[in-house]
């Protein structure tokens, strides 16, 4: 007859609380309609004015004379500043790891009738004619950042 033994360590209960936490973290990506719906995967943007239309629909409106659009390159792997930016655009319905490396547009309004004293811009992020993502956002200190959704539903500040 043999006897084994096993000495139970804080490693090892750490090592069995991630373990599990993986787990239940696997089981909810794999559960469907787990993932949120990407918000503007269905509307077509071929003109900065398309931009604009959906953009009122979310309630903005805009400066159009205010307008700026470049080209940018999403990163192929993600820092942990874009970790954190991707995490607010998940909370959206979008996520930027699908677009990582390709070169996206990236469109700029500002904002006319955010509640709040400072300038507000909003960015647009748009590959192959489907937005992909964008954030509503102040330059700043003391300003905030929030992902692309309607007005009446972004965070109190």
């Amino acid at each position: 007859m043999n006897i084994y033994t096993f000495k139970l360590t804080k490693k090892h209960i750490v090592a069995a609380v991630l373990a599990v936490a993986a787990l239940v973290a696997l089981v909810i990506l794999m559960i469907p309609g787990g993932e949120a719906e990407e918000t503007g995967a269905t509307v077509s943007i071929k003109t900065p004015e398309d931009c604009v239309q959906y953009l009122t629909q979310l309630g903005y409106q805009l400066d159009a004379a205010s307008c700026r659009s470049k080209k940018v390159q999403i990163p192929k792997t993600f820092d942990a500043v874009y970790q954190t930016y991707n995490e607010m655009q998940k909370e959206c319905g979008y996520d930027l790891s699908k677009y990582a490396g390709k070169k996206v547009d990236l469109s700029t309004w500002k904002v006319t009738n955010f509640p709040c004293d400072e300038e507000v811009l909003v960015d647009v992020l748009v590959y192959k004619n489907k937005v992909i993502g964008g954030a509503v956002y102040t330059y700043s200190v003391e300003g905030f950042m929030y992902g692309l959704r309607p007005l009446g539903e972004q965070p109190k500040s």
